[in-house]
């Protein structure tokens, strides 16, 4: 793999999961100032594996790159792993987190129950919560297809999760295809303050789909709030 497929691999992961690590950690706080502990935790894990998973992307492409900061980020996490495997406290730790990086999604379903156990009204805390996750995982898969987010598959042979690209359906559209290729082809070649662009279509990536996850979480629980209330009006 070359380093800029890397690059375009990795990016959108890194960044999507950057800022879903600090809207998890904001969430855990908010949690914890309205005294529920267990909600606040259970956001705290799921932004550890946020960050575990943008550490991996950190260090995939550092691996593909040659540069001397590169090589100190790939001798760092060979160091935590194999002081991972001496330490017994630290391999609970990392077994704990890279459990979490691995099944986000799941925890955050659970994390939406907890929300409705620990609510009063249970019943329109479910329908919120059912209605929000259900527009934001559909939102998350049609943003996936639409920029054509890379899928990551474990290697039949060495156990690994690698890269897997795949042709986004913009490019249905000749005019979107026009515009993605001309952004790509100014950050390849272009240089701002000595530092490359050519992270920047990847970056792109990430974001629109961290919007698109914001967007579907917050047009679920709109449209919960609006069928509650009809509800209620109905039963008034």
């Amino acid at each position: 793999m070359t380093s800029g497929l890397t690059i375009s691999s990795f990016m959108p992961s890194i960044v999507s999961s950057g800022i879903f690590s600090s809207r998890r950690a904001d969430k855990g706080i908010d949690a914890l100032a309205s005294n529920n502990p267990f909600v606040s935790a259970m956001n705290f894990d799921i932004a550890t594996g946020q960050v575990a998973n943008a550490a991996r992307g950190v260090a995939n492409i550092a691996r593909e790159s040659s540069n001397s900061v590169a090589s100190g980020i790939v001798s760092a996490e060979e160091a935590i792993k194999n002081l991972s495997k001496t330490d017994k406290f630290l391999n609970g730790v990392s077994k704990v987190v890279n459990f979490t990086a691995d099944h986000i999604n799941p925890l955050i379903v659970a994390t939406g129950a907890a929300k409705v156990i620990c609510s009063d009204d249970k019943a329109e805390a479910f329908s919120r919560e059912a209605l929000a996750l259900g527009a934001m995982f559909g939102s998350e898969a049609l943003a996936k297809r639409f920029i054509g987010m890379p899928i990551l598959e474990k290697d039949s042979v060495t156990g690994k999760k690698v890269a897997r690209k795949r042709e986004g359906w913009y490019k249905d559209s000749s005019f979107l295809t026009k515009q993605v290729n001309a952004l790509k082809d100014y950050c390849a070649t272009k240089r701002l303050f000595n530092k490359s662009l050519k992270f920047l279509p990847g970056a792109i990536k990430g974001i629109a789909f961290v919007t698109a996850s914001i967007g579907g979480y917050s047009v679920g629980l709109s449209a919960a709030d609006y069928i509650l209330k009809d509800s209620k009006n109905a039963n008034a």
